[in-house]
């Protein structure tokens, strides 16, 4: 029995598609709904808000398809990440450049007309990369936003800011599919994901994770029992247990949990064991 969960590598051609459409359709509705709140609030710091949950929110879509299309390979969810990241970020680009150029400008106050050619324009730019390109260098030139008490921001400051956008966007959409339901635990034999025992159990904290370890190795089990008393203490520790009926392994996470301190106002909490294997029958 190995000492933690790794994923089957299991993602055939029909989950592929599934987690890919959803990612896609996300990848063009977020990016329209991020450059309008951008175009609303232009704020310096609003809009790097709004690209972090832009990332988040497409890391979640993904998961969603990953959860959906069981797929249980770390490698192929990177890389569905990854497409759907850039293709979201080229989609906001596209967005963005039509309605800058457009003559009505940013508005709501758009005729049936105007809603057609923006979308004529948008896709224009989304099948000639090389204009977009262009346009977006055009638009470096004079700036697209200004912080407050400057001039509008231009040159190699706003690829700065742009560039910074970008790693945020990829970034924020890989680190949530890379950690998400693709590394929960998975019933190969029941054909479905493990369920996540609630509540959590509590047991009091774990100062020494070899001695954890070997205790759980040797199959003594009464480290993992449930003691709510502890949740008095200051610190104490979380056992997740992930199982599925009739699968002879269960997986449990062990988590330390530190008081808040300072300004803090949530308990801290770090991993001390993840996903270990434990035989089903064990009484925890």
């Amino acid at each position: 029995m190995e000492e933690k969960y790794t994923p089957a590598g299991h993602a055939s051609p029909a989950s592929i598609l599934t987690t890919l459409a959803i990612g896609i359709i996300a990848s063009f509705i977020l990016p329209l709904l991020y450059i309008i709140l951008c175009q609303l609030i232009p704020n310096i710091w609003f809009i790097a808000i709004c690209a972090f949950s832009l990332g988040m929110l497409l890391g979640l879509a993904i998961d969603i398809g990953i959860s959906i299309g069981k797929i249980r390979n770390l490698q192929v969810a990177l890389i569905i990440a990854i497409v759907c990241s850039l293709l979201a970020f080229y989609v906001q680009w596209v967005f963005f450049d039509a309605v800058m150029y457009s003559r009505s400008g940013f508005t709501f106050k758009l005729s049936a007309a105007d809603l057609q050619q923006l979308f004529v324009d948008m896709v224009f730019l989304f099948v000639h990369p090389g204009i977009l390109f262009k346009e977006i260098t055009a638009l470096n030139e004079v700036g697209t936003f200004r912080i407050q008490g400057s001039d509008n921001v231009s040159g190699l400051l706003l690829w700065l800011i742009w560039a910074g956008e970008f790693l945020v966007i990829i970034g924020g959409t890989i680190v949530v599919a890379w950690n998400g339901q693709v590394k929960i635990p998975y019933s190969e034999l029941n054909d479905q994901w493990m369920k996540r025992r609630k509540p959590n159990h509590l047991i009091s904290f774990v100062h020494d994770k070899e001695y954890l370890l070997n205790q759980l190795r040797n199959k003594n089990f009464e480290m993992l029992k449930d003691n709510p008393e502890v949740i008095t203490q200051p610190d104490y520790a979380e056992v997740i247990v992930y199982e599925s009926v009739g699968d002879p392994t269960k997986f449990i996470t062990v988590l330390n949990v530190t008081a808040p301190t300072g300004r803090n106002k949530q308990p801290k909490k770090k991993t001390v064991v993840a996903h270990f294997p434990l035989p089903n029958h064990a009484a925890i």
